[in-house]
């Protein structure tokens, strides 16, 4: 019944533009637009870019680190709630309540979230590869400029793994605090707040705050092993702190989903 209920789902989205262009989207194309304007900045007002060749798929993995932006992981939530809140909003959960299981109405929605949220990923990738291969033609270099190797290809990979986890963990997230509250406003303001919480933590506590559980932490101490040489241990850690909010959040919404009377909603 899967492969059914996802189609549905994706149609559901697509019919909403609004919605599928600022809660997915938007974030993507404005880190790629970003990097136009400041790249075109330094090429155009300071006659250079950056000094040496450009490693096109170090450079692509680095671009992935917007999945850790606070503003990013707001707009990344109203999207996600509000696929999950669509149904609480317009009660027309009794109409699939009957014809499938809990737990494919909940994995179908929060795929086609993931879904999205990796062609988010995908933008930025193919975006920060684009954009170095056209300043590197206009400065007449070709593609002479740009390493391409398999080594930064898999920390391309990795990179995009990472990425895709904490965005996973917040999409997570939000479905589980939609589900309970039936509200979209909540699941969206928890998100935020956790974000943002994170980084003032940090800013107190300095150093001590990487010692908390949070996804923020983990999912940069992966990219500090990744991409600045940082410790294994560190980042093991964070891997597993990761997977147990993935876990906990998705059996605490199936759980929660699964026991709400939703037939006459």
């Amino acid at each position: 019944m899967m492969g059914t209920l996802i189609p549905t789902e994706m149609l559901k989205l697509v019919r909403q533009p609004a919605i599928l262009f600022w809660g997915f989207l938007v974030v993507p194309l404005v880190a790629v637009l970003l990097k136009l304007v400041i790249e075109g900045f330094l090429l155009f007002r300071m006659g250079h870019r950056s000094a040496g060749d450009v490693d096109l798929f170090l450079s692509a993995a680095r671009g992935l680190s917007l999945s850790g932006n606070s503003l990013g992981h707001l707009l990344f939530a109203l999207g996600v709630a509000s696929v999950f809140f669509l149904e609480y909003r317009y009660s027309t959960w009794r109409l699939l309540v009957p014809r499938h299981a809990r737990f494919e109405l909940y994995a179908a929605k929060l795929i086609v979230c993931l879904a999205w949220l990796a062609l988010g990923l995908l933008v930025v990738v193919l975006g920060d590869m684009a954009l170095n291969l056209l300043f590197s033609l206009i400065k007449g270099q070709g593609g002479g400029a740009l390493l391409v190797t398999s080594g930064s290809f898999s920390l391309l990979l990795i990179a995009a793994g990472i990425a895709f986890l904490e965005l996973a963990v917040l999409a997570s997230l939000v479905a589980v605090i939609v589900v309970i509250f039936r509200s979209m406003i909540a699941a969206v303001l928890s998100a935020f707040l956790l974000a943002i919480g994170s980084t003032l933590l940090q800013l107190y506590l300095g150093a001590d705050a990487d010692r908390l559980p949070l996804p923020s932490y983990a999912a940069q101490a992966l990219r500090d092993w990744l991409l600045a040489g940082g410790s294994e241990v560190p980042a093991m850690l964070g891997f597993a702190v990761l997977l147990g909010w993935l876990v906990v959040l998705n059996g605490l919404g199936l759980a929660v989903f699964s026991r709400q009377q939703l037939a006459v909603e």
